[in-house]
C-alpha cells in the first residue's frame, strides 16, 4: 500500500467540501481551505482512498456512477477521529492503475492514469463493413486447413469482447463470446497438429480473461490482443478441431463445437436432441441474469444488517481483501443503474460505515456489493427465499454462520437456496410426457431406485438446459404439487399432502412416545461457568415434563427430563462450559530525560576614601571627606577567593552557583599602601549536563472482559493547618497500569488501556517542602493480534531558556559590558513511550469444544 501525504493544513478553519467533480481521469474535490491530504489505494476490489484532515464532508455531493476513464464512481464519508474530523473521498476504480494527487489552492486534483493503453478505436459505425477478401491457405504451412472472412453491415457494430463463457458435456462444448453489441466482422482460421480454432475479431479490445478452462472437447480458451483487434483461440483436445458451427447472436458469437448424441429409443436422455437451425440461438441463449431488485442496510441496537433481493437463484461468496472491507459478490446478476450508488452509514453508529453497490468492471455478469467495517467486525449471511440477508456484529445463528463463514474462507460459492445440487447435468426436451416415464428416464440418469405412489398421475411439458439431475427432479415435482423423500439409494415420490400427513403423524407418535417415557434425573457438573447462569438456556430444550434447578454449593445442574432431553442439555451444557480466555498483559514505561544548564557570574567592587585618617584629605573646608564604596553587599553573597575580605562591598554581585563538584571561580584583591583605595574582583562559571532512562515493565493476567489493576509507588504526606488543628493528607504518586481485554473469534485481542505514570518532582515543592507531582497519563482502546506489540502513547518535552542579569546602559557597552551581566543557558529534554504486549495464555483450553450438538448427542 502506497501513502502520498501533503503538509499539515496552516488554517485552523475547517476545510469545508461543497462537491466531488469529475473530469475525465480527473477528480477534483472543492474545499474552502488548503487541504491537508493523505492518499492510499486499495485491492480487490480496486479503490483510492483520500483522507482529508479537518474536513467537512457532510454536504458534498458526488457522481456515484462514472464508469469512464477508469474511474467507476466516486463516494465520501465522514468520520471523527477524536478532536478531528476527517473527511473521505473513496474513488471506486475499473481496474488497476496509477494516481497522482496536488493541491491547487483550495482544489486537490487527483489524476488517475489508465492502467493499459487504450485500445484502438473500432471501424466507425457509419461506415460500412466492407467484406474482406478470403485468404488462400499458405502452400509453405501444411498445419493450415481453411481460412476465411465473415463480415455483415451492422449500425453499430461491437467495440469490446467483455466475456467468455465455455459449457457443455464429454461430446460437445459450447462457448460464447459476449460483446458490447452485434459482431461486424470477423476472421476465421482452423489448425491441425495440435487442432486449433482461432476467431481474429477486427476492430475491437477485450476486457475478458487471458484463459478460460475449457470443456468436452476443447481444453480451453485463450484471448490475446492483436494489432487490428482481438485474437480467440479456440484449443482441441487431439490433432485436429472437431466439428464446428460459429453463428451470431444479438451480442455475441456462438461456437458449438463437436456432435450432439442422438439416443436410439425416444426415451429423453441427458442431452438434448438436434435442434434446427433456426432454433440455435434460443439453444444457446445466453443463461438469464437475475436481477437485483433492492440493495438496503438497516442498523439496529448497534448491528447492521445489509438485504439483497433478487429475482431468481444466483452464486455468490464473501471475501475480506482487508480488516476493515468485506465484499459480496454476485454472479450472473444484472444490477440496475438506480442502485449503483453509495450509501454512508456512518453517522448510524453501526459496524458498517460504508456500503457501495456497482457492476464489476471486466467480469459481465457479477456484482459487488463493498462493506467498510470497523476492524475485527464479524458477518455473516444467509439466504431465504430470494434474499440475502448480510449481518454484521453481535452474534451469528450457530449453524448456518458457521457455514457461512467456512464457505466464504475457503473462496467457496453458494448458491440461493436451502439445497445444493450436485447431479450430473441434463437437458430435457419433451411434450406432454407422462410424468411416471419421467421418473423412469431420471432414474436411469441418476442410478437410483426411484418408488412412485399410485396417486402420482398426469403429464408434463418440460424444457430444461444444462441443469442438475436433482434440481430437475425438484422442478418437475414442484409443478405437479409433489414430494420426494429419500433413503439411501431409495427415492419416493407422493403428493406432497400425503408426505405432509406421514410426518405429522410421525411427529404426534414422537411427540406421545415421550409423553410415555419414564423421567430420569441426571447431575452435570458445570466447572468453568456458574450453574444458576444456564438454567434459563436449558429450559427451552426440555420437554414439558421437564425441570432443571441447581446446587450452589457444588456449582451442579440437577436436570430431570426424557432421556432424549436429556443427552440434549448436557450436550449444551459441555459447549458453553468452557474455559474463559487468560490475557497476560506485558508493558513497557520508557522514560528518557536529558538536562543542560550553563552559567557566568561575576562579582567586583571596592571602596575609596579622601580623609584625614588615610593621609588624603581633600584640603577643602567642604568636602573635606570623601568615601566612595560598593553597595550590592549580601550578607549570603560568597567570597570565597577574596583572601582577608570580610566586607567586600560588591558594586556588581551577579554570582554563578559554584561549590564542590560544581564549577570553578577565582578571586582578585587590590588595594593601596595606606589602605585609601581597595578594588576586589571575582569570577565564577558553572556547566552541568546529565542523562537519565527509567524503564518500568509492570505485568498482570487477568480473565477476558475483566479489568485489571497493577501498581506501585508512594504516597506523599501533605499537612493543612486549621482551627481544628493540623491535618494529614496523602497523595498518591505511582506508576499504575490498567487493563480491560476482550479475546475475539478470530484470535485478536481488544484492549482498554489506562496508563498512569505520577512521579514526585523534588525541583518544584511547595510552601512546606512538598515536593509536587509530575503527572503523565495515556488513555486508549486498541485491537491487537495475539503477541503483537503496539505503542499506545509518546510525551515528547523540551524546555530550553536563556535568562541574563544586567545593569542597565554599563551592560550594553561593547567587551566592558560582560562586567555589569551574568548569563544563564539551560535545555532539558523528556521522552516518554508506553509499550503493550498481549498474549492469550490458555489459548487452546479456552476455544469452545467442536464436540457434537445437543441434538447430535441426542440422536446418538
Amino acid at each position: 500500500m502506497l501513502a502520498v501525504a501533503a503538509p499539515a493544513a496552516l488554517a485552523a478553519a475547517p476545510n469545508r467540501v461543497a462537491s466531488v467533480e469529475v473530469d475525465g481521469p480527473r477528480v477534483v474535490v472543492h474545499g474552502t481551505a488548503r487541504p491537508d491530504f493523505t492518499v492510499f489505494k486499495l485491492a480487490d476490489p480496486a479503490r483510492l482512498v483520500v483522507d482529508l484532515a479537518s474536513a467537512d464532508v457532510t454536504r458534498a455531493s458526488a457522481p456515484a456512477a462514472v464508469h469512464k476513464d477508469g474511474i467507476a464512481g466516486v463516494s465520501v464519508a465522514q468520520f471523527d477521529e477524536g478532536e478531528n474530523r476527517v473527511g473521505r473521498v473513496v474513488v471506486a476504480l475499473e481496474g488497476d492503475a496509477k494516481y497522482d494527487a496536488v493541491a491547487r489552492g483550495n482544489d486537490l486534483v487527483v489524476t488517475i492514469a489508465p492502467a493499459q493503453p487504450a485500445p484502438r478505436p473500432a471501424q466507425s459505425a457509419s461506415r460500412p463493413a466492407q467484406p474482406r477478401p478470403a485468404a488462400p491457405a499458405a502452400p509453405s504451412d501444411p498445419n493450415l486447413v481453411v481460412t476465411r472472412e465473415d463480415s455483415v453491415e451492422v449500425p453499430s457494430p461491437a467495440r469490446k469482447l467483455r466475456a467468455i463463457s465455455i459449457a457443455g458435456d464429454d461430446e460437445q462444448a459450447l462457448v460464447r463470446l459476449e460483446a458490447d453489441g452485434p459482431v461486424g466482422s470477423f476472421a476465421l482460421t482452423e489448425l491441425r497438429n495440435p487442432g486449433r480454432l482461432a476467431l481474429d475479431l477486427h476492430g475491437m479490445s477485450s476486457s475478458a480473461r487471458r484463459g478460460t478452462e475449457g470443456a468436452g472437447p476443447l481444453k480451453g480458451v485463450r484471448v490475446a490482443p492483436r494489432d487490428d483487434g482481438v485474437r480467440v483461440v479456440l484449443d482441441a483436445e487431439g490433432d485436429a478441431m472437431p466439428k464446428y458451427d460459429v453463428q451470431r447472436g444479438q451480442s455475441s458469437l456462438l461456437v458449438r463445437v463437436g456432435q450432439t448424441k442422438v439416443p436410439r429409443d425416444g426415451t429423453p436422455t441427458a442431452t438434448a436432441p438436434a435442434a434446427p437451425r433456426h432454433e440455435l440461438d434460443a439453444a444457446l441463449a445466453q443463461p438469464q441474469l437475475a436481477n437485483v431488485k433492492a440493495v438496503d442496510l438497516r442498523t439496529e441496537e448497534g448491528k447492521t444488517r445489509v438485504l439483497v433481493v433478487l429475482d431468481q437463484l444466483v452464486k455468490f461468496e464473501v471475501t475480506h481483501p482487508d480488516p476493515a472491507t468485506a465484499v459480496l459478490t454476485l454472479h450472473g446478476s444484472a444490477l440496475p443503474e438506480r442502485l449503483e450508488r453509495n450509501l454512508d452509514a456512518s453517522a448510524l453508529g453501526g459496524p458498517v460505515t460504508i456500503l457501495s453497490s456497482y457492476r464489476s468492471p471486466g467480469e459481465a455478469g457479477d456484482v459487488k456489493i463493498v462493506a467498510s467495517i470497523r476492524p475485527g467486525t464479524p458477518d455473516s449471511i444467509d439466504a431465504v427465499n430470494g434474499t440475502l440477508t448480510w449481518r454484521f456484529g453481535g452474534p451469528q445463528p450457530v449453524a448456518q454462520g458457521q457455514a457461512t463463514q467456512a464457505a466464504a474462507k475457503a473462496g467457496a460459492s453458494t448458491e440461493l437456496d436451502d439445497r445444493n445440487y450436485t447431479g450430473r447435468r441434463v437437458d430435457f426436451n419433451v411434450k406432454d410426457i407422462d410424468i411416471k416415464n419421467l421418473l423412469g428416464a431420471i432414474a436411469e440418469i441418476s442410478k437410483k431406485n426411484i418408488i412412485v405412489a399410485d396417486d402420482v398421475k398426469g403429464s408434463v411439458t418440460i424444457k430444461l438446459r444444462n441443469v442438475p439431475w436433482d434440481q430437475a427432479l425438484d422442478i418437475i415435482l414442484k409443478s405437479k404439487q409433489l414430494g420426494r423423500e429419500e433413503v439411501g439409494n431409495i427415492i419416493r415420490v407422493a403428493p406432497i399432502a400425503v408426505l405432509r400427513s406421514e410426518q405429522k403423524e410421525a411427529a404426534d407418535a414422537a411427540k406421545n412416545s415421550l409423553a410415555l417415557q419414564p423421567l430420569r434425573v441426571r447431575l452435570i457438573p458445570v466447572n468453568y461457568a456458574e450453574a444458576k447462569n444456564l438454567v434459563d438456556k436449558l429450559k427451552d430444550t426440555l420437554t414439558d415434563r421437564g425441570t432443571v434447578s441447581v446446587d450452589g454449593r457444588t456449582n451442579t445442574l440437577i436436570v430431570k427430563d426424557v432421556q432424549e432431553a436429556l443427552l440434549r442439555a448436557e450436550g449444551i451444557v459441555r459447549n458453553l462450559d468452557t474455559q474463559t480466555p487468560e490475557v497476560l498483559i506485558e508493558s513497557r514505561i520508557v522514560e528518557a530525560a536529558t538536562s543542560f544548564s550553563r552559567q557566568v557570574g561575576i562579582q567586583w567592587g571596592g571602596n575609596v576614601s579622601f580623609a584625614p585618617s588615610t593621609g588624603n584629605p581633600t584640603g577643602l573646608v567642604f568636602p573635606n571627606i570623601v568615601q566612595a564604596a560598593g553597595a550590592a553587599d549580601d550578607s549570603s553573597a560568597p567570597i570565597g577567593g577574596l583572601n582577608g575580605i570580610t566586607v567586600p562591598n560588591f558594586a556588581v554581585n551577579m554570582p554563578a552557583p559554584i561549590g564542590q563538584n560544581n564549577g570553578a571561580g577565582i578571586g582578585f584583591v587590590l588595594g593601596s599602601a595606606g589602605g585609601a583605595a581597595n578594588l576586589n574582583l571575582r569570577l565564577s562559571a558553572a556547566e552541568n549536563s546529565g542523562t537519565i532512562k527509567t524503564i518500568s515493565s509492570p505485568r498482570s493476567v487477568t480473565l477476558d472482559n475483566v479489568e485489571s489493576t497493577i501498581g506501585q509507588g508512594v504516597s506523599i504526606p501533605f499537612s493543612q493547618t486549621s482551627a481544628a488543628g493540623v491535618n494529614t493528607t496523602f497523595i498518591e504518586a505511582r506508576l499504575e497500569l490498567r487493563v480491560t481485554p476482550h479475546v475475539t473469534q478470530e484470535g485478536s485481542i481488544q484492549m482498554k488501556v489506562q496508563v498512569t505514570n505520577n512521579q514526585p518532582n523534588p525541583q518544584l515543592t511547595g510552601a512546606n517542602g512538598q515536593p509536587s507531582i509530575s503527572r503523565r497519563e495515556a488513555r486508549t482502546e486498541v485491537l491487537v493480534k495475539d503477541g503483537d506489540t503496539t505503542v499506545i502513547g509518546g510525551i515528547y518535552t523540551r524546555r530550553n531558556s536563556e535568562a541574563w542579569n544586567e545593569v542597565p546602559l554599563l551592560s550594553r557597552i561593547p567587551i566592558l559590558g560582560w562586567l555589569f551581566k551574568k548569563k544563564a543557558v539551560t535545555d532539558d529534554r523528556t521522552e516518554l513511550l508506553i509499550f503493550i504486549t498481549p498474549r492469550i495464555v490458555n489459548r487452546s483450553q479456552s476455544v469452545i469444544a467442536a464436540g457434537p450438538s445437543g441434538d447430535d448427542a441426542a440422536n446418538k
